[in-house]
């Protein structure tokens, strides 16, 4: 066999291999990405502005480029868990993790999204709580997943400890991203507090809603970039 003959059949093996060892990474990752949806509670939220929150991720499940980006992925599927969050002592996770990979599975989540109650009404805008609550969900993942992302939806700057950067340091450090959805109403500045001090990791981003009304659409534009970790989804297509 001549030299060329050699180096060719290397490089079949060595082709062949990646390719056994991408499939069986593919069979291993059973979503495409993970994420917590951690959504205000607070005081400042209203009771109608919590539901628009609630309606509006809802909304984004069943839209159709939501479904359609899901079955796009290399695996065709993520998972979502829902967190509820005000003060310290008030964050709970109001539907577990969750797998979604067509229409049947996302308006059944959508639907139980719509229908979750509102635990906390009083509370304080305790994010860096949030951040912790929502990062420990991931030892409780069913399944291996590509990527692990934070979703924060709030119209305040954090009042208690823990502190806001500390925990999201740690999140990062841990290989979760954290993304923002910070809604304009209430607090000034808010847009970029939550750029300094809130976001982190791979790829973060904040995707802005003036207010509660435009949630919905925010929240369709967010969605959309985390699933297809596509950074011109909001810039180049409409709602």
């Amino acid at each position: 066999m001549t030299a060329t003959r050699i180096l060719l059949s290397a490089l079949a093996g060595i082709l062949i291999l990646l390719a056994v060892m991408t499939g069986r990474t593919n069979a291993q990752a059973s979503v495409d990405v993970a994420i917590v949806l951690a959504v205000d509670a607070s005081t400042s939220v209203n009771r109608e502005e919590f539901g628009l929150q609630l309606d509006g991720i809802a909304a984004s499940l069943r839209h159709p480029r939501v479904i359609q980006a899901i079955r796009n992925g290399a695996v065709g599927a993520i998972a979502v868990a829902l967190v509820e969050w005000s003060s310290p002592h008030q964050t709970w996770l109001a539907i577990p993790w969750t797998r979604v990979s067509d229409a049947a599975s996302a308006n059944r989540l959508a639907d139980m999204i719509s229908e979750t109650p509102r635990l906390f009404a009083d509370g304080g805008t305790a994010i860096g709580s949030a951040i912790r609550f929502s990062a420990g969900q991931f030892q409780a993942l069913p399944f291996p997943a590509g990527r692990r992302v934070i979703d924060i939806s709030g119209d305040g700057s954090n009042t208690h400890l823990p502190d806001v950067t500390a925990e999201r340091d740690a999140a990062v450090m841990a290989g979760i991203t954290i993304n923002g959805l910070p809604v304009l109403s209430r607090e000034e500045d808010i847009e970029n507090y939550y750029r300094n001090r809130v976001i982190g990791g791979s790829n973060a981003f904040t995707e802005v809603a003036v207010d509660y009304e435009s949630f919905p659409s925010a929240m369709l534009r967010k969605l959309l970039r985390e699933i297809r970790s596509d950074s011109l989804v909001s810039v180049l297509e409409p709602d």
